[in-house]
């Protein structure tokens, strides 16, 4: 099976109807029954049944198709690979917890640009947990995640610490005070990332499941603009890090510090595979953001 008899499959599968797959691939209708039909002769097994309304799959086309959909992922991967290699330059690949990189923002990435124009960074807002896997399937060099990690399978370095804090429009009545205590929060409404995030489990688990207070949780969700709104129009309390909170500020909405403790918060860290050796652009992106992040006070 190559490449190409693959995507006429996948696509065939898709459209379940001959005509309609060609036109997508832009070939002939003959040329997709002709690649069908070598592609069954070789594995030597029918993969679609005729009926009055098209194809359908036979069981055992369906359970080909995941083992297909990830050969043309691989094969895109490769190709890509091939891209970037053609420009004689180094990539390294950070899944970030969301957000990290516009807080370091756009002087950040211009300064590792200036100091180092080969490398290529290639940067993914996205889970501590997604991040983390990414590391560990080799889906990317570096993981920015909170902590604390584990230590038989991760290296890190501490990047910086976050508190936790609350978002709420400024005629909500908790605007009132200046700091605010989890027991605060007893009755409200809130929305936060959700559980797929340390913060989430961390806060919900601890300080509010655990001690017994109630609150509404209107919905999960990292969309920037929902929580927004959700804010503004409908008096929703958002429970999240600080570094995040300052990003987009809005004259309606305040934020304040969530917690008794000063630390109430989690340690943003840097984090790698431990059986990996880094490559030289990987250790020069991580001794870079190591450096910068002290002489810039963040």
């Amino acid at each position: 099976m190559n490449q190409k008899q693959m995507e006429y499959f996948l696509e065939v599968y898709r459209q379940g109807n001959i005509q309609n797959a060609a036109n997508n691939l832009y070939v002939s209708r003959q040329g997709v029954s002709k690649i069908i039909k070598t592609l069954e002769d070789e594995l030597g097994q029918l993969l679609f049944i005729r009926n009055p309304h098209g194809l359908v799959p036979t069981d055992y086309a369906t359970a080909l198709l995941p083992h297909v959909q990830r050969l043309l992922e691989e094969y895109r991967t490769i190709e890509s690979m091939r891209t970037l290699a053609s420009q004689s330059k180094s990539v390294v690949t950070v899944f970030a917890l969301d957000h990290v990189f516009a807080f370091l923002g756009a002087k950040f990435l211009l300064d590792f640009h200036r100091t180092f124009p080969d490398i290529i960074l290639s940067t993914v807002d996205t889970t501590d947990d997604a991040a983390l896997k990414g590391v560990l399937e080799k889906s990317c060099n570096f993981a920015i995640v909170t902590g604390e990690l584990d230590k038989t399978r991760f290296c890190g370095e501490p990047l910086f610490f976050s508190r936790y804090c609350a978002r709420l429009h400024s005629s909500h009545p908790l605007a009132k005070k200046d700091k605010l205590t989890y027991k605060d929060l007893d009755g409200t409404k809130i929305v936060s990332k959700g559980r797929a995030y340390q913060c989430f489990r961390h806060n919900m688990d601890k300080y509010i499941l655990l001690p017994g207070l109630k609150v509404d949780l209107v919905a999960e969700t990292a969309d920037e603009m929902l929580i927004a709104d959700l804010i503004l129009q409908h008096q929703v309390v958002n429970i999240g890090y600080d570094y995040a909170a300052m990003l987009k500020p809005h004259p309606d909405i305040v934020v304040r510090l969530l917690g008794t403790e000063d630390e109430q918060g989690q340690t943003i860290y840097l984090a790698w595979d431990k059986t990996t050796v880094l490559t030289k652009a990987s250790q020069k992106f991580r001794d870079f953001l190591l450096n910068w992040l002290p002489q810039n006070a963040l």
